[in-house]
């Protein structure tokens, strides 16, 4: 027997040797039955498509405005200044002006509900505010609580917050953005005003991205309707933005900038904090037709048109002479004298130079001023006034001519009845009754009589100096032969 009678045979081998699979010939399958009915794939997204066949037969409406020219309806208004200028005051005003459908500095609005979200000043300070502007506006306060809607949102004022999950940051609407929207889907206001994007907006002001999301989140608020509200948001401005400014009316992102269809720069004169300017920096829906507006704050507060008002440029709209003249005739009007001595402390520099219609940019220090007084006076616009102080000393004050008045369009008051003596006066008290003669003799103080260059004369007594003399002229005196001097007038009161 050999090794090879003990092995399998031959056939076995092809149960262990797997077989390969065969392989398949593929065929293109023609069109199945039914395949149209199959449906269409969708878009995830899609964009609208704008009709553009009808510009002609149905044309788009202008855009309307909720204060002429500056605010828009259906977008969103940013109004830059520093912190503490009188952005919220402004847009305390606008907001009432809203309500009432009067003009604000000089420009229309339309009449409307107002919604204002404070998530900077607590209830009593926008309380105290609008007791000034009520006034100002001479509105019923139960009228504009009609149309007036103010929420206090200091504690909790984040509308927009960016939130980091597993280490990515993301930015996303509040709590507060929520009820924010149903309270304006409730009221239904023609305006929105937000105070302001630093306590709203809790995000990077830098990070574009973010600021865009909370820009497009703000739109969302606008409930559907026809009339789209306007929205106003008050915005903080970088620092170095003052006066001519250098830098843009805006803090952080130029998405802010991008994303705001109009914006407003409210910013204070550099050497006169009390006056401002109102520019419109951008408006993307037409021309930029409203003119930058310089304006004067108030003692309550509020923010005016300066009177005396200047434009882009800085060149005064009406001639600084105008200006002073009108200031002028307004201490005339109130019964109050400037004083013609650059020395007075009623001089025209101190008195008018904090009047709010005063042209400052045209005298920015006492000399120009006090030369175009001189310059004044020759002209004839204005002249000086005689009058007696407290002290019965004789002075002199500015007042208009006939001419300065019909420069002005103003006629000159009637004469006060009330005495000469001037209270506004340098050196002036309050009289309690006419000063009482010296009891010293009219020689000098004292028993020491007073002589005139050695001149060796009798120091007649007051009531000698009032007796008739020979002649019959009362009151002669042997010095000055009735012409008045220091022997025969009592000596004026000391200091």
């Amino acid at each position: 027997m050999s090794w090879a009678d003990d092995l399998p045979p031959l056939d076995a081998y092809d149960e262990l040797v797997e077989q390969p699979t065969p392989r398949l010939s593929v065929v293109p399958a023609g069109p199945s039955a039914g395949a149209d009915d199959l449906p269409e794939p969708q878009p995830t997204m899609d964009f609208p498509r704008v009709s553009i066949s009808d510009i002609y037969s149905a044309p788009s409406p202008e855009p309307a405005f909720i204060w002429a020219g500056r605010i828009p309806r259906g977008h969103v208004t940013l109004l830059g200044a520093h912190g503490g200028v009188g952005k919220s005051m402004l847009a305390l005003q606008l907001a009432v002006a809203v309500c009432l459908g009067a003009d604000f500095l000089g420009a229309s609005t339309e009449r409307g509900k107002v919604l204002f979200f404070s998530g900077e000043d607590a209830g009593p300070v926008l309380r105290h505010r609008l007791g000034h502007i009520a006034a100002h506006f001479n509105a019923s306060p139960h009228r504009l609580a009609e149309s007036l809607t103010i929420l206090d949102g200091s504690d909790e004022p984040a509308l927009y917050r960016e939130v980091a999950t597993f280490g990515v940051r993301t930015s996303e609407p509040t709590p507060g953005f929520n009820r924010l929207t149903e309270i304006i889907r409730e009221v239904r206001p023609s305006l929105i005003i937000v105070d302001n994007a630093s306590d709203v907006f809790e995000a990077s002001e830098n990070d574009r991205a973010s600021v865009r999301g909370f820009m497009r989140q703000l739109r969302q608020l606008f409930p559907g309707g026809s009339e789209p509200p306007a929205m106003l948001l008050l915005a903080h401005i970088q620092k170095a933005a003052t006066g001519g400014r250098h830098a843009e009316s805006y803090s952080g992102s130029t998405a802010w900038h991008n994303s705001a269809r109009s914006r407003l720069a409210l910013t204070a004169d550099r050497e006169d904090p009390a006056r401002l300017t109102l520019s419109h920096d951008k408006l993307n829906l037409g021309p930029r037709t409203a003119e930058p507006l310089r304006l004067v704050r108030s003692h309550t507060g509020l923010l005016m048109l300066d009177e005396g008002a200047h434009d882009a440029e800085g060149a005064p709209k009406e001639p600084p002479e105008d200006s002073l003249l009108k200031v002028l005739a307004d201490f005339v009007e109130r019964g109050e004298r400037v004083a013609t001595e650059s020395s007075a402390h009623t001089n025209a520099w101190k008195l008018c130079r904090p009047e709010p219609g005063f042209p400052k940019r045209a005298y920015p220090v006492a000399g120009p001023l006090f030369s175009a007084l001189r310059q004044m006076e020759r002209d004839g616009l204005i002249e000086k006034e005689s009058y007696r102080d407290a002290y019965r000393k004789d002075r002199t004050a500015w007042t208009l001519t006939a001419k300065g008045w019909e420069r002005i369009g103003k006629s000159a008051p009637s004469a006060p009845s009330a005495s000469s003596y001037d209270e506004n006066a340098e050196n002036a008290v309050s009289l309690g009754g006419a000063p009482s003669a010296p009891s010293y003799g009219v020689g000098g103080v004292g028993d020491i009589a007073r002589t005139d260059e050695g001149a060796n004369l009798p120091n007649p007594t007051l009531a000698e100096t009032t007796t008739p003399t020979d002649e019959g002229a009362p009151g002669t005196c042997p010095r000055c032969d009735g012409e008045g001097c220091s022997f025969c007038q009592p000596k004026e009161a000391i200091k």
